[in-house]
């Protein structure tokens, strides 16, 4: 079922679209641009404004040590984050893996972590199944989220959390014979680490109204 939000940006468009109409085409391309451009898709928190950031993922194979999959999302989101969030400062992944290495892999939670590296806040980032094939003819990318905040000026309180729930993308899959793993699993992080990315700062409306298209060119 789609958000709230998810349909904001189509009424702008059809809006727009109904003011060229109306008005005549004097201006008409100028405030279009203005109504889309201009709105904006609010953060569903942005408590990590001004803050320091550790940026945690982990997932049921790195329980046994750092995995390809958990480092690229955690080093794609700390790099959006970082030139996305007013004042952030985003602990680097390499900091937060020879922590985890020097105090044990897995034997600690998000708010041990995050006191170990002096942050202020830690966002955790639970990757669950994860796939990227729908049969052996479509990909579609899944993987079930469960994303939180602790925050260790409330002694390790979570302040914000979001799923477990499904990201799953492109809605209705990409022809295997149009690319390869390589090409669309890097398609299908890109688009997933923006969605982690996006729920801590404002972004356009515009970037989301093409969600669903892809380019793997």
């Amino acid at each position: 079922m789609k958000s709230a939000q998810a349909w904001k940006p189509t009424a702008l468009v059809l809006l727009s679209i109904m003011m060229v109409a109306s008005v005549g085409c004097i201006g008409a391309a100028a405030q279009l641009i203005y109504m889309i451009k201009g709105h904006k898709t609010p953060a569903a928190f942005k408590g990590l404004e001004g803050q320091r950031v550790a940026v945690v993922c982990v997932s049921d194979a790195s329980a046994y040590g750092p995995d390809t999959l958990t480092y690229t999302i955690n080093k794609a989101v700390s790099v959006k984050l970082a030139n996305s969030v007013k004042r952030i400062t985003v602990i680097p992944p390499s900091e937060i893996e020879n922590w985890m290495d020097r105090n044990g892999w897995g034997e600690h939670d998000f708010a041990e972590i995050g006191r170990g590296l002096k942050a202020d806040k830690v966002l955790a980032i639970q990757v669950g199944s994860y796939s990227i094939r729908e049969g052996q003819t479509l990909y579609k990318g899944r993987a079930d989220l469960t994303i939180s905040v602790y925050d260790l000026k409330k002694d390790g309180q979570v302040v914000f959390a979001k799923g477990p729930q499904e990201y799953a993308f492109p809605v209705n899959g990409h022809p295997a014979i149009q690319t390869t793993d390589r090409r669309f699993e890097a398609a299908y992080l890109g688009k997933l680490t923006d969605f982690v990315a996006k729920l801590f700062y404002d972004s356009d409306a515009l970037d989301n109204v093409a969600e669903d298209a892809m380019s793997l060119d």
